[in-house]
C-alpha cells in the first residue's frame, strides 16, 4: 500500500480494525473451518494443457493456500518456462541479499521467437524523430503491445506474488481460442516479486506465528509481523517510492528492464488495511499535470472492464477515495510518464488462513489471491482488445513530446552549470540517463535571455560557461523529464480548495506523499529553467567515464590533501579512518605548495602515520582510486599570510567513527534504513543496529556516535535519556533526527538547550535576539566616523529600532501557533541557509534544499549553534531600503526578502511558522556533543545536499567537537 498504514500495523502501534470488526464475536471453530475452505476455481471453465506443470505440482499446494517464498516462486516460473514455447524467463538483477529478480515473458510461440524484434519496434515507436509516417503506421498495426504485471513491491503485501503464479500458469497452459488470440496481440511480462528480501523476511515472521488452529484475528502477529515487517527491502527502503531516485538495486534493475520492454500496460499490485475491500485505478485529484491527457480516457476503459470482472463474482471494490496521483515515484505513476496505462491494485491485506470481517464472514487468503488474479487477466484482455488504438495514442503522444511536449507552450530547457562538487552533478546526470532522459552539453559559453533559479529568482542575459548540462523539455521522455525537473508544478485550484477545507474542518490532509521532489534541488545543485531551446552547438552529453583516481606526488615529504568540496571527500575520510589511516580535516581554507584548498579538505600527514607510512600511501591510493578522487602531495605545511598552517588548531585530528543506530522498538523503519544505508553503503563504515528499548541499560561506551532516527510516540523513555546523557557527557556524539530531535528538545528531556517553538512562546525575546545577531553577523560593516567620533550614537544603530517585534501575549502566540500548525506541509522542498563557518556545513554551499513536513520547529537562543536555518535572504524585490520585517516569530533583515519555498505545497501559515527555525543545531555537552536534525537528512537516500550534513556529523563529529582524552 502506498500509505504507511500497513507499516503502522506491522509495528503494532495501532489497529486498523474498524469498530464494527471489533464488535463481531468470534464464530465457532467449525464455522471458521468451513469459511477457510475456499475452493472456487480462479478461472471457471478453463481447460489446461496437461504437459504444463501446475504450480501445485511444483509447490505441493495451490497458489493461495499459503504464501510462497521467493525460491518456491522462482521454481514455479522456471518450470513453466522450461515446459512451454509460450514463455521466456529473464533476470534483471539481484537484491542486497542475493535473491534473483526475475520476469517471465508470455505470448504466442511466434511472438516469443521474435521478442528482440518486438523490443526494437517499441523502441522505434518510442522515439519517432527518425520514423516515417508509413513505417509508424505499420508498426502500430503489427506490433504486439506489452503488459508488465508487477506484484508485491511491499514484501508484506503477499497476495500479488501468489497470484502471479496463477496468472502465469493460466496464460501458458490455457487451451482455449480466446487465450491464444489474446496472446497474439500482447506480450505479458510478469514480475512476480518486486521485493524478494522483504517478502522472505516477512514470511519467516509468519512461519514463526503459524499455529495448529487457524487465526482470523487481523491483530495477530500472523497477519502483521513485527518490526520492520516486510514492507521495505534489506535496508528497509520503500521500493514503491524509489522509481525516480533509483538508489536500490531492485529499482535499478527493474527500471532498465521496463525501459527495454516499453509496456503499454503497467500493473502494480498491492494490499491495504485488512478490513478494506479492493481498490483499483483511476485515482482522484491531485493529478500531476505532466501525466498525458489520454491516460484518463484509457483508465476509464480499463476500470469498467475490471469492475465488470468483479461484478461477475459479486465482489466489492472502489476507485479514487484516498488514492491520488501527484508524486511520480510510485510504480504505476512512473510507468505512466513512460507511456503506459498505469494501474494500481489494493487488495484488503491478510496472510495465511483468513480475516474475520465486519459483515461476519471470513475472507480467506486464497480469495485475496483470486481477486488479484482476476484483476490481472481482466486488464490484459482490455489491452489486447484495444492494442492498436493504445499503440497509436502512444505514437502520437511521443510525436508531441519531441515537438515540444504534451503540454505545449513556450520552449523550456533546464541548465546545470559545472560545479566543484562534481560527484553530485555526475550522479544526477547518470540518474537521468538511466531514466531514459536525454541531456546535452554546451561546448562553448552562451547567454540565456531569461533564466529562473531554484530560489525563484529571475535573471536577464544570464551567462553560462562551457560544460553546462542542458536537459530539453522537448524530447521523447518529455513527461518524465518535466515531472522530475520542473521547478514548481501546480495543483489545480479546485483541489487546493478541497485540501484547505479538509485541513480546516478535520485537521487532516488529502495528500498522500511528499509534494516536492525536484531532483536538481534535492541534489543541492545550481540549476536554472531557461525559456528557450538548447543553444546552437549543444551536443549529446557523453556518458561519464570513470575518473582515474589516485595520488599526485606520492613521494611528498609532509602529507597529502583531498579537496573538501566534493561529497566524495567525506566518504574518503570515512574509509581512510575505517582502514586505520589517521586523517585530519581543515575548518579553514589553506594553501600548501601554491595550491588553494577549501575548508573541509582532508589531510593525511606523514607525521600522524609514522606507524605505517608505506601502508598509508598505499591505502590512500586505493581509496582514491575506488572513489575517483585525486589526492595531492605537499612538501610544506606553511601557508602564506593568515591562511591556516598544518601545525595549528585549524587541522583537526579525526577519530574513527564507531557508530550505533537505534532501531526496532518505536523506530521508523524507513528512516532507520536510509540512515543505515548511508553509513554502511555510502560512507563504508561499520554500524551496529541496536534495539532502542535497550538504550536505558546498554553499555554505550564502545560507540562514539549514536544516531536516533525518527521514533513514534514516547519510545525515548526518561531512563533511556538518562543513560544517553551520561554517554554524551563522556565524549559521545549524539545525532537525533526528526521526532527524536523534538523529543530531546523538550524541557523534560534535560539534554539539549534547543527547544521547540510551542515551548518558547512565553518568552521569545532571547530567540529573536539570537536571530538578529546572526543576521547582523552576515553583513558586518563599520562606520569609522561614528566609531572614533566623540558623540554617542543614536538609536538608529539599534537593530530593533523602528521594527519592534509584534506585541502579543503568550496565550495569543500559542493560539496563533496552533492555527498555523494546522497547515504544516506533507513534504515540501524548502531552502535552508548554512552557517559557512561551521564544520557541519563542509561542502554544503550557502543554500541547502531540504524536505520539510510536519516536523518539530527547533529554536535556539545561542546556547546551541543554528548550523542551518530555514529561509535564504535575498535583496528585496520591491523595496531594497525596507527595514526589518517580522515574519511569524522571527524577522527578515533590512532590505531583504526571505525565500523559503522552493517546490511543493507550503501554505502561507506554515511558511510563517517555520521561517527562520533551525533545521540543524549543534551544541557541546560535557566532553561530547548533541546534533539535532529537525527533519530526516537522508530521506529516501535522495537528498544529497542534506545528506552531506549527516555524513559530516558522523565522520567528523567524534574528532571535531568532542574532547579528546590522552591516556598516559
Amino acid at each position: 500500500m502506498r500509505l504507511s498504514r500497513a507499516l503502522i500495523v506491522s509495528l503494532g502501534l495501532i489497529a486498523l480494525t474498524g469498530s464494527g470488526a471489533l464488535a463481531q464475536p468470534a464464530p465457532p471453530s467449525d464455522t471458521i473451518a468451513a469459511d477457510l475452505a475456499y475452493d472456487a476455481p480462479f478461472f471457471p471453465g478453463a481447460e489446461y494443457d496437461p504437459a504444463i506443470p501446475t504450480p501445485e505440482s511444483v509447490l505441493g499446494y495451490r497458489p493461495g493456500d499459503r504464501a510462497a517464498r521467493h525460491a518456491e516462486i522462482v521454481r514455479v516460473f522456471e518450470a513453466l518456462a522450461e515446459s512451454s514455447d509460450r514463455a521466456a524467463l529473464f533476470t534483471h538483477g539481484a537484491t542486497h541479499e542475493g535473491r534473483s529478480l526475475i520476469h517471465l515473458a508470455i505470448s504466442s510461440p511466434e511472438n516469443i521467437r521474435r521478442l528482440d524484434a518486438i523490443k526494437g519496434a517499441m523502441a522505434r515507436l518510442a522515439d519517432p524523430r527518425t520514423l516515417q509516417t508509413r513505417e509508424g503506421d505499420r508498426l502500430v498495426r503489427t506490433t504486439p503491445a506489452v503488459a508488465w504485471l508487477g506484484y508485491s513491491i511491499h514484501g508484506d503485501e503477499t497476495s500479488g506474488a501468489d497470484a502471479a503464479m496463477a496468472v502465469a500458469y493460466h496464460l501458458i497452459a490455457s487451451d482455449d481460442d480466446a487465450t491464444r488470440a489474446m496472446l497474439d496481440e500482447v506480450v505479458v511480462v510478469i514480475d512476480p516479486m518486486m521485493n524478494p528480501d522483504g517478502r522472505d523476511r516477512y514470511l519467516q515472521m509468519v512461519a514463526e506465528h503459524r499455529a495448529d488452529q487457524p487465526n482470523v484475528d487481523d491483530r495477530s502477529l500472523l497477519h502483521t509481523g513485527y518490526w520492520p515487517a516486510g514492507r521495505g527491502n534489506h535496508y528497509m527502503f520503500d521500493l514503491n517510492r524509489d522509481w525516480i531516485f533509483g538508489t536500490q538495486p531492485e529499482s535499478r534493475g527493474r527500471v532498465a528492464a521496463v525501459s527495454q520492454w516499453r509496456p503499454m500496460l503497467f500493473v502494480d499490485a498491492h494490499e491495504m488495511g485488512p478490513q478494506d475491500t479492493y481498490l483499483f485505478s483511476p485515482a482522484r485529484e491531485p493529478i500531476n499535470p505532466n501525466i498525458p491527457a489520454s491516460r484518463a480516457a484509457w483508465l476509464d476503459v480499463f476500470s469498467k472492464d475490471q469492475a465488470a470482472a468483479f461484478d461477475r463474482y459479486g465482489w466489492r471494490y472502489y476507485t479514487g477515495e484516498w488514492s491520488e496521483n501527484w508524486y511520480p515515484g510510485y510504480s504505476d505513476a512512473w510507468a505512466t510518464y513512460r507511456g503506459a496505462v498505469g494501474i494500481l491494485y489494493e487488495q484488503a491485506g491478510l496472510t495465511e488462513d483468513g480475516v474475520l470481517r465486519p459483515e461476519g464472514r471470513v475472507m480467506t487468503y486464497r480469495e485475496a489471491v483470486h481477486h488479484q488474479a482476476v484483476s490481472s487477466i481482466a486488464n490484459v484482455r482490455t489491452l489486447a482488445a484495444n492494442r492498436e488504438a493504445i499503440l497509436r495514442d502512444f505514437l502520437q503522444e511521443r510525436t508531441r513530446n519531441v515537438a515540444g511536449g504534451e503540454r505545449g507552450g513556450a520552449p523550456l530547457t533546464w541548465a546545470i552549470p559545472p560545479t566543484e562538487n562534481a560527484s553530485r552533478r555526475d550522479a544526477l546526470l547518470d540518474l537521468l540517463r538511466r531514466q531514459g532522459i536525454e541531456a546535452l552539453v554546451a561546448r562553448r559559453p552562451f547567454t540565456a535571455p531569461a533564466a529562473r533559479d531554484t530560489l525563484g529568482r529571475d535573471f536577464e542575459d544570464r551567462e553560462f560557461p562551457a560544460g553546462t548540462a542542458l536537459i530539453p523539455a522537448a524530447q521523447p521522455e518529455a513527461p518524465l523529464a518535466r515531472a522530475l525537473l520542473e521547478f514548481d508544478p501546480r495543483m489545480t485550484e479546485s483541489f487546493l480548495e478541497s485540501e484547505r477545507r479538509e485541513l480546516l474542518r478535520f485537521g487532516r490532509s488529502r495528500l498522500y506523499d511528499i509534494t516536492g521532489w525536484n531532483l536538481a534541488m534535492l541534489s543541492g545543485l545550481e540549476a536554472y529553467e531557461l525559456a528557450q531551446d538548447p543553444p546552437p552547438g549543444a551536443e549529446p552529453m557523453p556518458a561519464e567515464e570513470p575518473v582515474a583516481g589516485g595520488v599526485d606526488h606520492p613521494d611528498a615529504s609532509v602529507g597529502f590533501v583531498i579537496a573538501g568540496v566534493d561529497d566524495r571527500a567525506v566518504v574518503a575520510a570515512a574509509r581512510l579512518l575505517q582502514r586505520g589511516v589517521r586523517a585530519r580535516v581543515a575548518d579553514k581554507p589553506f594553501r600548501f605548495d601554491g595550491v588553494d584548498y577549501p575548508r573541509g579538505s582532508v589531510v593525511v600527514a606523514r607525521a600522524d602515520n609514522r606507524h605505517n607510512e608505506a601502508g598509508t600511501v598505499q591505502t590512500l591510493r586505493a581509496v582514491c582510486a575506488d572513489l575517483g578522487l585525486r589526492a595531492t602531495g605537499f612538501d610544506s605545511g606553511l601557508a602564506p599570510g593568515d591562511l591556516a598552517d598544518l601545525g595549528g588548531s585549524h587541522f583537526v585530528l579525526l577519530d574513527r567513527p564507531r557508530v550505533a543506530i537505534a532501531t526496532r522498538t518505536g523506530v521508523s523503519p524507513t528512516d532507520a534504513g536510509s540512515l543505515w544505508f548511508t553509513v554502511d553503503r555510502v560512507l563504508g563504515l561499520r554500524a551496529s543496529l541496536i534495539d532502542a528499548a535497550s538504550l536505558r541499560f546498554a553499555d554505550l561506551r564502545r560507540y562514539n556516535v549514536l544516531i536516533l532516527p525518527e521514533m513514534f510516540g514516547d519510545a525515548l523513555t526518561d531512563d533511556a535519556l538518562g543513560s544517553i546523557s551520561k554517554w554524551v557527557e563522556s565524549g559521545g556524539t549524539l545525532i537525533a533526527v526528526g521526532s527524536s530531535a523534538g523529543r530531546l528538545a523538550r524541557d523534560s528531556a534535560g539534554l539539549s538547550s534547543v527547544r521547540t517553538l510551542p515551548d518558547t512562546l512565553d518568552d521569545l525575546a532571547p530567540y529573536r535576539v539570537q536571530l538578529l545577531r546572526e543576521w547582523l553577523a552576515r553583513a558586518v560593516s563599520v562606520d569609522m566616523e561614528s566609531l572614533f567620533g566623540p558623540a554617542v550614537a543614536g538609536a538608529s544603530d539599534d537593530p530593533f529600532a523602528g521594527a519592534a517585534p509584534p506585541d502579543a501575549s503568550a496565550d495569543e502566540l500559542t493560539r496563533e501557533d496552533r492555527w498555523r500548525s494546522i497547515f504544516m506541509p506533507q513534504g515540501a522542498i524548502v531552502a535552508g541557509r548554512a552557517d559557512d563557518e561551521h564544520w557541519l556545513t563542509f561542502g554544503a554551499g550557502d543554500a541547502v534544499p531540504v524536505i520539510f513536513g510536519d516536523d518539530p520547529i527547533l529554536m535556539t537562543d545561542g546556547a546551541a549553534d543554528a548550523v542551518v536555518r530555514l529561509g535564504v535572504a535575498t535583496p528585496a524585490a520591491d523595496d531594497p531600503t525596507s527595514g526589518i520585517r517580522w515574519i511569524g516569530w522571527g524577522a527578515a533583515p533590512e532590505g531583504r526578502d526571505l525565500r523559503l519555498r522552493m517546490s511543493g505545497l507550503l501554505w502561507p501559515e506554515a511558511a510563517r511558522r517555520i521561517a527562520n527555525a533551525a533545521y540543524l543545531t549543534a551544541e557541546r555537552r560535557g566532553r561530547g556533543q548533541i546534533i539535532l536534525f529537525a527533519a530526516p537528512p537522508t530521506f529516501r537516500a535522495a537528498t544529497r545536499a542534506a545528506s552531506r550534513l549527516l555524513q559530516n556529523a558522523v565522520v567528523y563529529g567524534p574528532g571535531f567537537a568532542s574532547s579528546r582524552v590522552i591516556e598516559p
